[in-house]
């Protein structure tokens, strides 16, 4: 039996809104929620950017210090280490308000990876300790629900796969970066492209070696971030400046899928990937490392793997997803039924009904 789901007043807590997938995820969960009926606020610590779409939503910026109308709201949904620190240390005890954190990472490995040891030995720790005082912890695969079970126990955790939708448009490619891929594309067999924010974790210097054994295929990185100049380094070393080409930041940077053969998403961590769903639901070959939250979303008749370990491993991958034309079909089904932003809002407007045990 279908029973009505009560309107509630929803406080969603982002560290800024700039366009980074776990603030994508928040805000997308927001939009749906708001279309639901309920009464949606986002407060953010950054600059204020406008949301495309999230014409039903209030936008709000805080401080540290900031006081926020706690008792109005009914969720407090809080998604990185500020914002869930905020909560923790902001929200009197005797407010009702039912309180979610989504974790979109594994704490101690990413925080060592982006800034060292040291950080992680001091952050990691105090980030536990934030977490603790939450009603709910949203984790975004099985693997995180494993990983996370020895901290805290199982009523606490919750799995919910990210979820995304696009409309495919070609047109939205910049006319320059067009004429310049096509241009590469007429020149080269195959053309490999990924999005993804340039740091170490993404591993796109696999990619870089990967064309300087094979003479046959070019590479498009639509991204910025730290490792730039190092893999621009590569690249001259290498002396593949005339196959690999650096677009830097592009707004709506899936829709440059229409222009590769190959989607690549060679990571060694991912949370769960906003860009790998984007990727199937462009209908786009995709190979990708064998790590857990990969596996976990795509299998081997959708997706063609690598050895994570390996990295010789992605040239056979490479040749293997460009001969093979089913597992597209296959890829998208799943991302269009299983990782919806319906889907996945419905899963958050279920947990934030159900009763704090």
């Amino acid at each position: 039996m279908h029973h009505e789901i009560r309107l509630m007043k929803i406080a969603i807590i982002v560290p800024s809104l700039r366009d980074l997938a776990p603030v994508r995820v928040a805000v997308t969960i927001g939009i749906h929620l708001a279309g639901k009926g309920h009464e949606v606020t986002i407060y953010h610590f950054g600059h204020h950017s406008d949301w495309p779409g999230a014409e039903g939503i209030y936008f709000e910026k805080i401080s540290f210090w900031s006081s926020v109308p706690w008792r109005k709201y009914d969720i407090v949904h809080s998604h990185g280490f500020v914002p869930d620190a905020f909560v923790s240390f902001r929200k009197p005890f005797r407010v009702q308000a039912k309180t979610v954190s989504t974790i979109h990472n594994y704490v101690f490995p990413e925080l060592k990876m982006l800034y060292g040891w040291l950080a992680s030995a001091v952050i990691g720790p105090a980030w536990l300790i934030t977490w603790f005082g939450f009603d709910q912890l949203v984790v975004l695969t099985e693997d995180a629900v494993r990983y996370y079970q020895s901290y805290f126990k199982n009523k606490k955790l919750t799995r919910i796969y990210n979820g995304r939708n696009i409309i495919p448009d070609p047109g939205s490619i910049s006319p320059e970066h067009k004429l310049l891929m096509e241009a590469m594309r007429d020149q080269f067999k195959y053309s490999i492209g990924i999005c993804s924010a340039l740091i170490k974790r993404k591993r796109v210097h696999i990619l870089i070696r990967h064309l300087s054994r094979i003479e046959t295929g070019c590479l498009f990185i639509l991204g910025e971030g730290p490792e730039r100049r190092h893999l621009e380094g590569l690249v001259a070393h290498l002396d593949l400046n005339h196959r690999v080409k650096f677009l830097g930041h592009v707004p709506q940077a899936h829709q440059y899928n229409f222009m590769f053969d190959i989607s690549a998403h060679p990571s060694s961590s991912e949370g769960f990937s906003l860009s790998l769903i984007e990727a199937a639901l462009h209908k786009k070959k995709i190979v990708c490392s064998d790590i857990p939250s990969f596996r976990e979303a795509f299998n081997e008749t959708e997706v063609t793997f690598f050895e994570s370990e390996n990295e010789m491993t992605i040239d056979k991958a490479i040749q293997d997803a460009l001969r093979d034309d089913d597992k597209e079909g296959k890829a998208f089904s799943k991302a269009k039924n299983e990782y919806s932003e319906e889907r996945m809002a419905e899963q958050y407007e279920k947990l934030f009904t159900k009763p704090v045990i």
